[in-house]
């Protein structure tokens, strides 16, 4: 069975480019977009890395990938094709501060986001229903901000900084844990500490501070 790709570039807001593609053993290597990347699996389970960790599609599930986030992918059944319909949405289509947690939890099991991004889909073929097709984008970002919870940026929240030094202070001589210190912190764990210490110091805490 041949590829099949289908891309094209309508003239809709925040819309780069969309993509219906077919493939038998086609892999992806490590590569990043300065898009958003809204992806549906039809057919068959694609395997794929984002930043360093690996996930796996499944059927009438959107996949959301954040710009600039290196990603692959490769099907995770090798005998069955695997069919995907691709939104690729302009970068401020969601507030920069959600890549990192849409890095962390890229599925978003919502059978209402799932069916948005099909109509988007369908009102984009040829030929496209522009305000349709542009209000079922806007729509799309409402339902999806809410499964992404924003990251608190320690570096400008001078009170949260505050707070942690009086916190250090008050119980010097006690041990923290790193979960403890993950939370006390307002992180949402200590995963999710972890790779934004990793991503600021390029190292993890507990090779820091050994």
């Amino acid at each position: 069975m041949a590829d099949v790709i289908h891309a094209w570039h309508p003239d809709v807001p925040l819309v780069q480019e969309v993509l219906h593609a077919q493939f038998e053993h086609h892999a992806y290597p490590s590569h990043t977009h300065d898009s958003w990347t809204v992806l549906l699996v039809d057919q068959g389970t694609v395997t794929y890395d984002l930043d360093r960790h690996e996930h796996q599609t499944t059927n009438s599930t959107v996949t959301l990938l954040p710009p600039q986030v290196p990603h692959d992918g490769r099907s995770a059944t090798p005998d069955v094709p695997f069919r995907k319909r691709v939104l690729y949405l302009e970068p401020e289509w969601l507030p920069l501060g959600t890549v990192e947690a849409a890095a962390e939890t890229p599925m978003i099991f919502d059978p209402n986001v799932t069916t948005t991004v099909d109509q988007i889909h369908a009102t984009l073929n040829d030929p496209a229903d522009v305000l349709a097709a542009e209000c079922g984008v806007l729509a799309l970002r409402d339902l999806v901000q809410p499964h992404l919870k924003l990251p608190v940026d320690t570096a400008a929240d001078k009170p949260l900084a505050r707070r942690l030094r009086h916190l250090l202070d008050d119980r010097l001589e006690e041990t923290f844990t790193i979960a403890e210190a993950a939370a006390q912190s307002g992180f949402h764990d200590q995963s999710h500490l972890t790779r934004h210490f990793r991503r600021t110091l390029g190292t993890t805490p507990g090779v820091f501070a050994a």
